[in-house]
């Protein structure tokens, strides 16, 4: 019986993600971006969290950190 109820949530959410996958908005029929990259977004976090100490992980986030740079630099000028 779980088995069965675990299949059944596996199939609706997998349903679910591919309908929300493939709506665009109303205008268009191209795909969700902002549903794929909250994806994106989600894997990545779960990998820095899982692996906090791996060196590809501390190479993405030295590459993270460069690029926002700027960003960073304008708060911390900001808030002075």
């Amino acid at each position: 019986m779980p088995s069965d109820l675990i299949n059944f949530i596996n199939n609706s959410v997998a349903n679910r993600e591919a309908t929300e996958l493939s709506q665009g908005n109303q205008n268009n029929s191209s795909l969700n971006y902002q549903f794929m990259y909250k994806q994106l977004e989600s894997a990545v976090e779960e990998i820095i969290v899982a692996y906090p100490n791996d060196p590809i992980v501390n190479e993405l986030k030295q590459k993270l950190i460069n690029n926002l740079k700027p960003i960073l630099d304008q708060i911390q000028n900001g808030q002075n």
